[in-house]
């Protein structure tokens, strides 16, 4: 303002994306149909110091037990509880206006620093049902029914292999006080561990589940070998898997041919998943029992918790070198400078104001990166690369 000084106003902080975990939600398919978010930019500054407006986050709501990484697979967190957040794509920080930059012997100043890029990047998002019990076995041995007999869950059963293609989930009453959640889990084949079939579609919900139960469909003839090829898979999977409470579950015992077979089927399938138990979910034959059972894994499961307690990970922050330090590298027939301060200050700074180029180029000197470009051959039209901006090299006459 003529005579009265600066009077440029800060731009506002770009919006941040992030996911919400919400009570409810059971898939990310919302995903499959979108993919691509953004939050908007933050208001531009204007005169009488006006700052601009912060925009507003974007909030994609996604289910508990949502696990995220990067696009190379490195873990980036994952939101467990309902109301859990995580920041995936921050928004970029508002430029300082010129008024920021008035100093009693520089009263009038022409520089200010631009908006700081907001964060882009791709993730994968990977659902881990959140489930005390989990029903195990192969194809069509009855988890589904078993389900729908334990629970008030509905879900779809029918005759042929692979009826359940996703994880249903249920609300089991264990007594009078305590009810605990209980997933039906897709079959799994022989190979699962390896992706054959629903494969690793099926294996990863097991992690989080506390306590497991093998169901085996007694009217199939191949009862034992099925159930082995089973147990096989979830070892090869993870061995850790078989250090938890497990219980064992034989179907359709209102069956005449199963009852017969019941007594040898109980000697064949018994060891490291304890006694079979023999139910049916059709008449509600030692449903009770399997109920009690499950209660009591589950006590086992708190204990050994209490016992040996889940390491949890420390989100503590890692000092990166590229905060301070800086790095000057060929690229190509240019000259790269890497670091994540120099590349910011390149990023804000707005190179076709005068003062701005001066006022970086003095920021080159003090860090020593001009002495370093210089020994690595910078000369007069040499292209040096710093953050997202291309400059050409000139020596001052």
């Amino acid at each position: 303002m003529p005579r009265g000084g600066p009077d440029g106003g800060d731009g506002g902080k770009g919006g941040d994306v992030v996911l919400v975990s919400e009570a409810g939600m059971t898939t990310l398919g919302e995903f499959s149909r979108r993919r691509h978010f953004r939050a908007a930019p933050g208001g531009r500054g204007a005169g009488r110091r006006a700052h601009g407006r912060s925009a507003p986050r974007v909030r994609l709501a996604v289910p508990p037990g949502t696990v995220v990484r990067g696009p190379d697979g490195e873990w980036i967190g994952e939101l467990l509880e309902p109301g859990q957040e995580l920041v995936v794509a921050r928004g970029g920080r508002g430029g300082r206006g010129n008024a920021r930059f008035a100093s009693a012997t520089h009263q009038a100043p022409r520089h200010f620093e631009k908006g700081e890029p907001g964060q882009e990047r791709w993730i994968e998002l990977e659902l881990k049902l959140i489930a005390a019990i989990g029903l195990v076995g192969p194809p069509n041995a009855g988890k589904s029914t078993l389900l729908a007999a334990l629970t008030a869950a509905t879900p779809r059963i029918g005759s042929y292999p692979f009826t359940t293609t996703s994880p249903n989930l249920g609300v089991v009453e264990l007594d009078d006080e305590r009810t605990a959640v209980i997933a039906d889990l897709p079959g799994l084949i022989e190979g699962a561990n390896e992706g054959h079939g629903l494969g690793h579609e099926f294996l990863r919900h097991v992690d989080r589940t506390r306590v497991l139960v093998g169901v085996v469909d007694g009217a199939d003839e191949r009862a034992v070998e099925g159930w082995r090829a089973v147990a096989d898979e979830l070892r090869l999977h993870d061995p850790s898997l078989l250090d938890r409470p497990r219980r064992l579950v034989v179907t359709k015992l209102d069956l005449p041919e199963v009852a017969a077979r019941w007594p040898e089927l109980r000697n064949s399938l018994g060891g490291d998943w304890g006694t079979p138990i023999g139910i049916s979910a059709h008449d509600g034959t030692r449903l009770d029992e399997l109920r009690l059972a499950l209660g009591r894994a589950l006590d086992e499961a708190d204990e050994r918790a209490a016992l040996e307690p889940e390491p949890h990970e420390l989100l503590v922050h890692r000092f990166d070198p590229l905060d301070k330090a800086r790095q000057v590298v060929p690229e190509g027939d240019a000259l790269r400078v890497r670091g994540r301060r120099i590349e910011s200050a390149a990023n804000r700074t707005d190179f076709t104001n005068d003062e701005s180029r001066d006022r970086f180029q003095r920021l080159l000197e003090r860090q020593g990166i001009d002495a370093e470009l210089r020994r690595l051959g910078a000369r007069e039209g040499t292209t040096v690369r710093i953050g997202q901006s291309e400059l050409e090299w000139g020596d001052e006459e």
